[in-house]
C-alpha cells in the first residue's frame, strides 16, 4: 500500500493560503476609513474655549498653518504689541466695537475639537519649516458682553469672519 502523503501536503497547504487570504480579505473590507475633511479657506466649529459667564464654549474660526511662515503668535505680537507669547488673547476696535481675541494653541484645538479629522494640503520637509509646526490654527472673537461674534445667529458674525479673513491672508502673504 503506497500512501500518497505529498499530494494532501500540497493540498492543505493551498486550502490554507486561501483561507488566510479571505480572512486577510475580509478583515481589511471591515476596517473603516477615516474621513478626511479638507479646509479651503477656513471652517466654523462650536465648543471651543469657555468663557465667564457662558455654558457653551466660543466657536473658533480654523485655518490652516503655513509652516513657511514665522510663527502666527510672533506675527500677532508684532502687529498688535502682544508682551507675551502664552495664552494669547487682545482687543480690536472694528466698526466702532471693541472686540477680544483669543488664539488657540496646539493643546488647545486638540482639547475643544477633533483635528485628526481634517487633512493637511501644505506638508513641508523639516528644512522647509520656518515657523510653527502646528498643522492648524485657531481664533475666538467676543464683543464687550462677552457673546460670541462667530456664532451663526450673532449681529457681528460678518464683522468677525471679515476681520479674521483679512488678518489670515495677511498673514499668508508675509
Amino acid at each position: 500500500m503506497v500512501f500518497h502523503v505529498e499530494r494532501i501536503l500540497k493540498t492543505l497547504s493551498w486550502k490554507g493560503f486561501l483561507v488566510f487570504l479571505v480572512v486577510a480579505l475580509c478583515s481589511a473590507s471591515c476596517i473603516t476609513q477615516r474621513g478626511n475633511l479638507q479646509i479651503v479657506d477656513y471652517t466654523l466649529l462650536p465648543n471651543g474655549k469657555q468663557t465667564l459667564g457662558h455654558d457653551e464654549g466660543l466657536t473658533a474660526f480654523i485655518f490652516e498653518n503655513n509652516p513657511r511662515k514665522r510663527p502666527f503668535v510672533q506675527f500677532l505680537a508684532d502687529k498688535y504689541g502682544i508682551g507675551t507669547y502664552e495664552d494669547v488673547q487682545y482687543n480690536v476696535d472694528l466698526d466702532g466695537h471693541t472686540f477680544t481675541v483669543y488664539l488657540y494653541d496646539t493643546a488647545e484645538l486638540n482639547k475643544y475639537f477633533d483635528m485628526s479629522q481634517f487633512m493637511v494640503t501644505q506638508n513641508e520637509t523639516d528644512a522647509n519649516i520656518v515657523g510653527s509646526t502646528a498643522k492648524f490654527l485657531g481664533l475666538s472673537i467676543v464683543d464687550d458682553y462677552n457673546q460670541d461674534c462667530l456664532l451663526s445667529n450673532s449681529l457681528y458674525q460678518n464683522i468677525a469672519v471679515k476681520y479674521l479673513l483679512n488678518l489670515k491672508n495677511e498673514y499668508y502673504n508675509l
